[in-house]
């Protein structure tokens, strides 16, 4: 049986791989494990970098420039080898 914390570990690694080297701070927001099913059901949050903004920027006072986006993804994790099952979107 493999630990949820050893499945986060995992899956920052297969974060990385996934959605590009540029993804940073890698954070666990929600755990639920029922018990009674052979999954965890994991929320995990990461920063990509705001490509919808341009590279050079004048900002006013006042402005706010978001650099970062914070994505969420449900990840579905085998308890028994921590293969993941399934990445989904999570809405925030």
């Amino acid at each position: 049986m493999v630990s949820i914390k050893e499945s986060v570990e995992q899956i920052k690694d297969r974060f990385v791989d996934l959605f590009g080297s540029d993804v940073t701070d890698i954070r666990l927001e929600e755990i639920l494990d029922d018990g009674n099913n052979n999954e965890y059901f994991l929320t995990l949050s990461f920063l990509i970098p705001n490509k919808n903004i341009p590279q050079t920027i004048t900002s006013s006072l006042g402005n706010i420039i978001y650099p970062y986006i914070r994505q969420y993804k449900r990840v579905v994790v085998n308890k028994e080898d921590g293969n993941i099952n399934s990445i989904m979107i999570h809405d925030a």
